[in-house]
């Protein structure tokens, strides 16, 4: 199956939240140069949807703790922390990256974009860090986006979502069913949270690339 993708390149870079993202789309051209300039992050639209997720998920009255998985090199991070910035509260975003050279890139990158101050990095497997991490906190937005095993990603979603407030939303990536039959990745772990927890859970197919997608689950009350 050749691989599919949803990442646009020909688009009006003002749209883009932080202004390093918008310096280095504007000579990406291709999914090659894509992956030069910011890795294996999600691309516009993807970026703005995670955006706006996150900053309409944020009360400016209250403290908000954010998390997570799967830095790279940190431009998911910076459009969480932009959010978080533009929403006026306080809080901070948690990243846990098993890479120690990718997340010294990602810092880098965290300077270089002006939000250092909202991002804690954690280095090390999401299984082992969270834990420690979400142990005493109250979590308000979880972006899942490590290891893609459905066992990891179900692993993690367990994890956040004892800690999740009402109505926080947890975001993933790499979502649609690529036919894929020993494990069925993200597209596997998202039927299995429809079956097992409450909440609502929406699709949208039209956006990332290998593998295409993402979606949204939002936690009830009670």
């Amino acid at each position: 199956m050749n691989p599919r993708f949803y990442r646009k390149f020909n688009y009006d870079k003002s749209l883009l939240p932080n202004q390093l993202l918008r310096q280095k789309e504007e000579s990406v051209v291709d999914l090659e140069s894509a992956q030069n300039e910011t890795g294996k992050t999600v691309g516009y639209p993807g970026w703005n949807l995670l955006y706006y997720c996150c900053l309409c998920s944020l009360d400016p009255e209250s403290e908000h703790t954010i998390i997570e998985t799967g830095t790279n090199w940190g431009f998911s991070t910076i459009v969480l922390a932009q959010a978080l910035k533009d929403s006026g509260a306080k809080g901070k975003i948690h990243t846990i990256e098993l890479d120690e050279n990718n997340l010294k890139i990602a810092q880098n990158n965290f300077k270089s974009a002006g939000v250092s101050e909202y991002i804690d990095t954690h280095l090390g497997d999401s299984l082992e860090i969270l834990p420690t991490v979400i142990s005493e906190q109250i979590l308000s937005f979880a972006f899942l986006d490590g290891n893609h095993s459905m066992s990891h990603v179900l692993q993690e979603f367990a994890m956040v979502e004892k800690r999740l407030k009402p109505r926080a939303k947890v975001f993933f990536d790499n979502t649609e069913d690529i036919g894929q039959k020993d494990d069925l990745l993200v597209f596997g772990a998202l039927k299995v949270i429809e079956d097992k927890f409450d909440g609502n859970l929406v699709r949208f197919p039209y956006c990332s690339w290998y593998t295409p997608g993402q979606a949204i689950w939002e936690k009830p009350y009670g």
